[in-house]
C-alpha cells in the first residue's frame, strides 16, 4: 500500500514539476493553446498570449468556403497573375475582376461581408492565367465588352467617340469621331468616351495652360478689350485684352495640344506584345492599337474571338493600357503573321 501511495505521490511530483515547466515559459512551443507564463522586470509571473498572424497558407486552408459554389472551381485557382469571372445560374456571368493573385483576390472578395449579394448569386469561378498585368488588363477589358456582367460597372459603347479638334479660325472644339477615323491616323487630340469627358478636358487643359476662355471659345465675350474670368483671377495672360498677342497665344494652344495628339500605329499590320511570367510565355496581339487575342508558346489560339479578328478600327481600351508603357519603351514587341 505504501509502494502505491509512493508511487502515486511521485508520478504527482513528477506531473507537476513538469507542467510548471513548460508553463514556466521553457517550451512555450509545445502548447499553442495555452497561455503561456512570462516573467515582468519585477520578476513576477505573467501570462503572455501569442497573437501572431497566421501564415498565408493556413489563412487559404482555414477560409470560409460557400458550400454553393463549386469547389473544385475554387481549388484551381492558382496564386498567379491572372483574370476571373465569376459565374451564377446557367452560367450568366456576374463579375468580371484581375489579380496578381488570383486565389487569394477571390478568396478575399468570397469572404467580404459587403459582397454577400455577389457572393450567393454565385454558382463557380472562371479563371484565364496570364503572363503579366498588361495581358490581364487587356483580356479584362475585352471580357467586360464581350459579357457586360451583372455586378460590374456598365462598359459604355466606345463605337462613338468624341475628340478636340480646331476649327478654321484656330479654336479647339468637341467633335464626335468615329472609331475608324482614329484609325486612319487624322490629326486628332486626346480620344473620350463621351462628350462630357472631352468637354472637361478641354476646360482643364485652357486652366492649366493660361489659355484665354474668350479666345478658345469656352466663354462668351462680353466685349472688345474686356477681361475673360480667367484674366481676372490672373490665369489667363491677357489675349482677351490685347496684353497676349493672339500669335503667341494660338502657339501656346497648339503646344497644349500636342500633348494630348493620338500617336498613330506606328507599325504595318499588326504586331505582339511578348510577356513571361513563371514559365509562361505569351502573345499578345494588337492592330491599330485594337486588342485582338493572346497567343501561347506554341502559338497555339488561347483567347482570340472570332469576333474580333477581322473587326478594324481604333480601340480606347487598350490604347489607354498600351501607350503609356510604350513610349517609355517598356514593352517587346514581334511581328505575326496574319
Amino acid at each position: 500500500m505504501s509502494q502505491m501511495m509512493n508511487h502515486s505521490s511521485y508520478r504527482h511530483s513528477l506531473n507537476h514539476m513538469l507542467t510548471s515547466h513548460l508553463l514556466g515559459g521553457g517550451y512555450p512551443a509545445l502548447m499553442p493553446g495555452a497561455p503561456a507564463m512570462a516573467r515582468n522586470r519585477d520578476g513576477q509571473r505573467t501570462t503572455a498570449t501569442f497573437n501572431a498572424a497566421q501564415p498565408a497558407a493556413h489563412r487559404a486552408a482555414t477560409a470560409n468556403y460557400p458550400i454553393h459554389i463549386e469547389r473544385a472551381s475554387i481549388d484551381s485557382l492558382p496564386q498567379a497573375c491572372g483574370v476571373y469571372v465569376l459565374r451564377g445560374a446557367n452560367d450568366m456571368p456576374l463579375y468580371v475582376g484581375r489579380s496578381l493573385n488570383l486565389r487569394g483576390r477571390v478568396l478575399a472578395q468570397l469572404n467580404n461581408h459587403d459582397e454577400q449579394m455577389l457572393v450567393r448569386q454565385t454558382r463557380r469561378v472562371e479563371h484565364h492565367r496570364c503572363a503579366g498585368e498588361i495581358g490581364a488588363e487587356l483580356l479584362e477589358a475585352q471580357l467586360l465588352r464581350e459579357l457586360r456582367p451583372l455586378h460590374n460597372k456598365k462598359a459604355r459603347d466606345k463605337r462613338c467617340l468624341f475628340t478636340l479638334r480646331l476649327d478654321a479660325e484656330g479654336r479647339p472644339g468637341v467633335a464626335r469621331v468615329s472609331e475608324h477615323e482614329v484609325a486612319a491616323n487624322h490629326p486628332l487630340f486626346g480620344v473620350f468616351g463621351s462628350e462630357r469627358a472631352a468637354q472637361e478636358a478641354l476646360h482643364q487643359l485652357v486652366a492649366q495652360h493660361g489659355l484665354c476662355s474668350f479666345v478658345t471659345g469656352l466663354e462668351p465675350s462680353t466685349g472688345e478689350g474686356m477681361a475673360c474670368f480667367g484674366r481676372q483671377i490672373r490665369r489667363c495672360r491677357g489675349a482677351c485684352t490685347g496684353e497676349e498677342s493672339h500669335h503667341d497665344h494660338q502657339q501656346r494652344l497648339n503646344a497644349a495640344l500636342e500633348e494630348l495628339r493620338i500617336v498613330p500605329w506606328p507599325f504595318v499590320g499588326r504586331m505582339g506584345i511578348v510577356e513571361h511570367q513563371d514559365g509562361l510565355r505569351q502573345v499578345h496581339v494588337v492592330d491599330q492599337w485594337r486588342y485582338l487575342g493572346t497567343l501561347d508558346h506554341e502559338h497555339r489560339q488561347l483567347t482570340m474571338r472570332s469576333s474580333q479578328k477581322n473587326r478594324p478600327g481604333f480601340d480606347l481600351d487598350s490604347y489607354k493600357i498600351i501607350i503609356h508603357r510604350h513610349l517609355l519603351g517598356q514593352l517587346e514587341w514581334r511581328p505575326v503573321a496574319a
